[in-house]
This record gives structure tokens, sequence and C-alpha cells, in this order.
């Protein structure tokens, strides 16, 4: 068994123990402070990870046992490496990741998301209901999605 350890910006750290390989983790930044979105045995695995959970971050793990020293120089060179790639190598804009995109930002409701979605993608369905639903499957996710004010009607 080997003990993973993924270091967060703030220096939290977050364990698996495990047979398995791991080389990245995936964290993401919630109320609580950082989560691991998961553990990856590849980078190519991490950034795909990476995609799919806006805001995140990938970071390489160190073996327990290795110095926090390493660590904290690790997580600041795979910082970096995840924003030289987020800047090449985007995912494709989809439905999914625009709303998500759009429902971190606290002064757009969901009427504003609704519409800016249907701008950029003008065969899209999407309702206010569909971002609420979406809005609230990233809260249960752990993300830290601003909430809106009910609108009277």
């Amino acid at each position: 068994m080997t003990t993973y350890v993924a270091t967060a910006p703030d220096g939290s750290e977050h364990t698996r123990e495990t047979d398995r390989t791991y080389s990245h983790a995936v964290l993401l930044k919630g109320k609580g402070g950082w989560t691991v979105v998961g553990f990856c045995g590849r980078l190519d695995f991490a950034q795909k990870k990476q995609g799919e959970h806006p805001g995140s971050i990938f970071v390489e793990v160190r073996e327990l046992g290795a110095t926090k020293a390493e660590a904290a120089e690790d997580a600041e060179q795979a910082i970096h490496e995840a924003e030289e790639a987020a800047e090449g190598d985007k995912p494709k804009l989809t439905i999914s990741r625009l709303t998500e995109k759009l429902l971190m930002d606290e002064n757009l409701g969901y009427a504003a998301i609704v519409d800016q979605v249907v701008a950029e993608f003008p065969d899209a369905k999407t309702t206010t209901r569909s971002v609420a639903s979406v809005a609230a499957a990233m809260r249960k996710k752990g993300v830290d999605v601003p909430m809106r004010k009910k609108s009277k009607g």
C-alpha cells in the first residue's frame, strides 16, 4: 500500500492510500476549502478530469515520506503547468460548461444565463429550471455556486 499526498495551494494536504499508482490529483475550492475531485495516474487523465470540473486545478502528488518542501515546489510547478495547459488546451465549449461557468457569476440570474446560453447555442433548449438543476448538481459535487435571490412573481 502506498499513501499519496496532494498539496493544495493553501497548504492543506489530501491523502489516498491505495495499491494503484497516482501521479496527479484534481482539486476544487469550495466553501470549506480545497477538496479532491479525484486522483489520476496520468497527466492526460488529470487534464480531462479538470475539464469536467470548472474552476479546478491539478497538482502532482507525492508519496508519503517525501519532504514538504519538495511537495510545495511540485504543487507550485503543477499549478503553473495547469495554467499553461489551460491557455493552449481549452476543452470544447459545451452548453453544460457554459452554464457552469455563467453560474459562477453571482451577478447573473437564471434568466440571464439562459439568454447567454441561447445566444451562444441557438438550438439550446435551456430553461431557468435546467439552469437551477445544473446549479444543484454542482453544489452536490461541492462547488461553491453563488446563491440567487428568488424573483417575486
